[in-house]
């Protein structure tokens, strides 16, 4: 009998702990769980603001869309002036040149013959065009100050 006493009181030591331990555990359990309502709105919150971001990438890239097809024509003529006016500044260049040769030979050279003076061309069908726009860019030459300062 003595040894059923032993064992009974054994197993009621033993079973304390674990009465305390399972009421311990209840108590988080119910917390997890009062906690796992308040986590799934928040997991509710956070896709809903997935939602309303992704629609507004989409606004924001059909609007870079059309802000870039409406750029691209200007773009393009822009750089198509870019690299004419780039031309237009390489052959002033070569003709500033030529005259700065011109006049530096002439003034070296005042004891020779005057240089010849240019030979009208003979008018080609596209010389009449070539003209009016040699005239229009020699008449805007005369309107822009030369930025030199007379003496």
């Amino acid at each position: 009998m003595r040894l059923e006493l032993a064992l009974d009181i054994l197993l009621i030591v033993l079973l304390v702990p674990t009465v305390v331990y399972v009421v311990l555990l209840q108590r988080r359990l119910a917390s997890l769980r009062a906690d796992r309502d308040s986590v799934d709105a928040v997991v509710d919150k956070m896709n809903e603001a997935t939602r309303r971001a992704e629609a507004s990438l989409k606004g924001i890239r059909q609007t870079a869309e059309q802000a870039k097809a409406t750029l691209d024509d200007p773009m393009t003529r822009a750089q198509a002036l870019r690299d004419e006016l780039s031309f237009l500044v390489q052959r002033a260049d070569a003709a500033g040149e030529r005259l700065a040769g011109g006049l530096s030979s002439a003034g070296a050279g005042t004891g020779s013959a005057p240089a010849p003076a240019p030979r009208p061309q003979a008018e080609t069908p596209a010389s009449p065009a070539r003209a009016s726009a040699g005239r229009g860019r020699a008449s805007a030459a005369r309107r822009r100050p030369t930025g030199r300062t007379r003496p």
